[in-house]
């Protein structure tokens, strides 16, 4: 990655939309935008209403023209709006490669540059990659930890606090020789370091791994044709998610969305999905439809098979029978599990037995937890080890610190764990793990 080149890549999802984005950033951003299309040379930062010139045809576009350093990369930077056809936008950006300055950009190459510029953190731009890659509601929390910085604030926090008690202590050894001169004592150095502790402990144990929040259980609903799973679907998320029709078969994809559930430890996270009916195969558009629907339940945690009052179910494995559209509660027997999407009737109780089957699998994230990388718990934990290590050679009971040269060396150490883990120290493989797993135009 050379950062005076100039990049250009497609911003928004793949796929097509109402409105792309492509996004330029460079010395040559703005040159390489007015050659081809009517934005003047001193096009000053703001929207512009531009005509792009795209094979002899015109192409009304939104152009947001930011000047360096004021702009995410810190460079000057072009953002084009215009209609979200994938061929179209690929054309648009060929033309650009034909400008001898301009090359594509490579995956997270626009965040990188944020980064190396001082524009970002590494934890906000790892927040970056998490909000890309997220998949639940905690998940999206979690990025959104990141990508604001809450950790790196709480890294700083405690590398000021232990800075502050390290220079007190390495004051003490430079007036070592001073019998009345004592900088720091070690009731005061002892209470600082295990509030440290305390906090760095705290941190651990109310937090979960990345990981987890990835492994999210998933709940399918199965069952045949017009069975009543879309409708129950809704009703359990409390929107309308699904399309729903008296029509058999209504349901072509697998649709999943998260829902929340209530556990002893807290509101938790689970995905909860519905599929199309098992049903006879006729046409190729059958076999992917029912291919799908196997495959999602192939990977569920729980799968509650829906069968409607008066049907005959027949359960495999450890399917759950869930008799549907019982909108007469007197119809419910004892020996299975009734509910009614159109009354709201064992509603409650679908989500009791999904949260007694799954509360030790359900992703939780409390407001004040943080969801930390390997990289984060790692640097978290040597930097408690070493504050533990400098605690043990601090007695209270003397007037001065011993041993204050050993004492520093593991505060120093925990000093540079707590700066990797905000970010300030990384080493240039790190770096190239953490903005390998963008995508291309961020």
């Amino acid at each position: 990655m050379i950062l005076g080149e100039t990049i250009v890549a497609i911003a928004s999802p793949p796929g097509r939309s109402a409105r792309g984005i492509i996004r330029l950033s460079g010395t040559e951003a703005i040159t390489a935008t007015c050659a081809m299309s009517s934005l003047p040379d001193d096009a000053q930062p703001g929207i512009h209403r531009i005509t792009l010139t795209v094979n002899n045809h015109q192409l009304p576009a939104l152009a947001l023209i930011a000047h360096a350093p004021r702009s995410y990369t810190a460079e000057h930077t072009v953002e084009l709006q215009l209609p979200g056809n994938p061929h179209l936008l690929e054309r648009i950006i060929d033309q650009f490669l034909h400008h001898p300055d301009v090359r594509r950009a490579e995956p997270g190459e626009f965040t990188a540059r944020a980064f190396m510029r001082g524009r970002i953190s590494l934890t906000e731009a790892e927040g970056v990659a998490a909000t890309i890659s997220a998949q639940s509601d905690a998940d999206l929390r979690a990025a959104g930890q990141l990508r604001h910085g809450e950790l790196g604030d709480f890294a700083h926090t405690l590398a000021d606090d232990l800075a502050m008690a390290l220079a007190l202590v390495e004051a003490g050894i430079d007036f070592t020789d001073e019998e009345d001169v004592v900088a720091i004592t070690p009731v005061d150095l002892h209470g600082r370091l295990a509030d440290m502790i305390e906090r760095m402990s705290r941190t651990l144990a109310r937090s979960v791994g990345r990981e987890q929040l990835d492994a999210i259980p998933r709940v399918v609903l199965t069952g045949p044709p017009n069975a009543g799973k879309s409708t129950l679907f809704n009703a359990l998320l409390g929107h309308e998610r699904a399309v729903v029709s008296d029509v058999a078969g209504t349901t072509r994809d697998v649709i999943a969305e998260p829902l929340t559930i209530t556990t002893d430890h807290g509101p938790a996270e689970i995905m909860l999905i519905d599929v199309a009916g098992a049903d006879d195969v006729t046409t190729a558009l059958d076999a992917h439809m029912q291919d799908a629907a196997r495959a999602a339940s192939r990977n569920a945690d729980l799968r509650m098979q829906c069968v409607p009052v008066g049907s005959d179910a027949d359960a495999t494995g450890n399917d759950l029978i869930i008799r549907t559209k019982c909108d007469d509660e007197s119809a419910a027997t004892a020996d299975a599990l009734h509910v009614s999407a159109h009354t709201g009737f064992g509603l409650d109780s679908i989500r009791q037995l999904i949260a007694d089957r799954l509360a030790d699998r359900a992703v939780s994230l409390a407001a004040d937890a943080f969801a930390l990388l390997p990289r984060h718990e790692s640097h978290l934990r040597a930097a408690l080890s070493h504050c533990e290590e400098a605690q043990l050679h601090v007695d209270p009971s003397q007037r001065s610190v011993r041993d204050a040269e050993i004492v520093a060396l593991s505060m120093r150490a925990a000093l540079d764990d707590l700066a990797a883990l905000a970010g300030d120290i990384t080493p240039d493989d790190v770096l190239g793990r953490v903005f390998a797993s963008f995508c291309v135009g961020k």
